[in-house]
């Protein structure tokens, strides 16, 4: 029988964990929201408010059927706010819940923190944005950053993107805020849920800047931009349910590594808030993660925060009711398990964990 940390295996995977996750809301009985679209093409054809506008720095004839956001110098969350060409439209009604997505062309950022994405914004001091942006890693990544009354708070997902072209979805349910992103248009990928305000925002729109890291300018091309309703496959995403009963605390009753049961050392707690996932033991550990509920077995990937862009570690999960199980690959980006169990000799890193009663 053997004896250890567990927490010691998953670091020679490099692993660390972040779940973002918060109840579901009851789904609106009013009419949504009427779909709004601007396609840019000649003319801007939704009723936008530009925040600080800078004529010099945003067009629609340079790169036509494109607006063009240049980025420059400026910050939202510094006192006071300088970042221009904040470009806003009113929501309707922002007690319904809505879809924001948009398509990103030729913006592969180099500079500490020229950025480019999605903005849900009431002022200077209470705003979420989704975007893909240069960051201190070296490299592009996404990242999500939610401020309110002047608490900005940012949830860096090292998921390096290096394509030019690439689009940006925002769902919103309630005051949460599933942030996804897409290399086609079609197949999204969620990397993160925030809790922010209070699920009334009054704009929405794109955001393309610098912040205060950076003189260097780039050239941000928005194909479109789209504000709707959610469908009914949208308000019962699985993806969005698995995160939901993820909530909570849970407590390994079993553990093993490489199929040999682990018996002594720290208990193993997995412990999922709005903000954050932690694996405890001895020490705490954070990565990002991503699911998907349809495969067989269920599939999650864990992306580590801690040391920069890395390979995922792939892994299979089981949940039922009160119980999780999981059982993860031993070599970063290699292929998931195709069973819940682990066998001496496989390598894989396996755990059955029991939701703790508050």
């Amino acid at each position: 029988m053997r004896s250890g940390f567990l927490l010691f295996d998953i670091r020679l995977a490099i692993v660390s964990v972040a779940l973002l996750m918060a109840a579901l809301p009851a789904r609106a009985e009013t009419p949504g929201i009427l779909p709004q679209r601007d396609d840019f093409d000649s003319k801007l054809t939704l009723a936008w408010e530009t925040i600080r506008p800078d004529p010099t720095h945003f067009s629609l004839e340079t790169h036509p059927g494109k607006l063009t956001i240049t980025t420059q110098y400026g910050s939202i969350h510094k006192s006071p706010a300088t970042a221009k060409n904040l470009f806003l439209i009113d929501v309707p009604d922002g007690n319904h819940d809505f879809v924001l997505t948009t398509c990103i062309d030729n913006f592969l950022p180099k500079e500490a923190w020229q950025q480019a994405g999605l903005l849900i914004y009431d002022d200077d001091d209470n705003y979420i944005k989704w975007v893909r942006e240069y960051s201190h890693y070296g490299y592009p990544v996404l990242n999500v950053v939610s401020e309110s009354e002047q608490n900005p708070t940012g949830n860096n997902c090292p998921v390096e993107v290096s394509e030019k072209q690439f689009w940006l979805r925002v769902s919103k349910r309630g005051n949460l805020y599933q942030c996804a992103m897409s290399l086609d248009g079609k197949t999204f990928t969620t990397y993160g849920i925030i809790p922010w305000g209070d699920g009334s925002p009054k704009k929405v729109g794109l955001v393309a800047k610098n912040g205060n890291g950076s003189r260097g300018e780039m050239e941000a091309q928005f194909d479109f931009f789209e504000l709707r309703s959610l469908t009914d496959a949208e308000r019962d995403d699985p993806v969005w349910a698995v995160r939901r009963a993820l909530q909570g605390t849970w407590k390994a009753v079993a553990r093993k590594v490489n199929g040999e049961p682990i018996t002594q050392g720290p208990d193993t707690f997995l412990k999922v808030e709005p903000g954050s996932m932690e694996l405890q033991e001895a020490e705490e550990l954070m990565v990002s993660y991503t699911v998907d509920p349809a495969a067989t077995p269920k599939r999650i990937s864990l992306i580590p925060r801690q040391q920069g862009v890395s390979p995922p570690l792939n892994g299979v999960f089981s949940l039922e009711g009160d119980m999780l199980t999981l059982s993860l690959s031993p070599n970063l980006d290699g292929a998931a398990p195709d069973t819940l169990e682990t066998t001496p000799g496989d390598g894989r890193i396996w755990m059955k964990l029991q939701r703790v009663k508050e």
